[in-house]
């Protein structure tokens, strides 16, 4: 039963990087979008480039939380 915990548990948390990685590059490259509007004159999809960066850096903030979460509530049992 314990190596089927550790299992699910590597299995969430490697998820949880993976589309937390992938939401960090999304937000990365928003903001090289908004850069590049900015300097060609457009500063209302600049905005919108930088509110999805935003967007994205908070997701994967709360991803990380969420899966930190999971981690504790398990070890600790409750």
């Amino acid at each position: 039963m314990f190596k089927f915990q550790v299992v699910i548990i590597l299995s969430l948390i490697l998820g949880g990087c993976a589309s937390s990685s992938d939401l960090k590059e999304m937000s990365s490259r928003n903001a090289k979008a908004g850069r590049y509007y900015e300097s060609i004159g457009q500063p209302q999809a600049a905005q919108r480039e930088y509110e999805l960066a935003a967007k994205h850096q908070k997701k994967s903030e709360d991803d990380d939380l969420f899966w930190i979460n999971i981690l504790w509530e398990i070890i600790t049992g409750n």
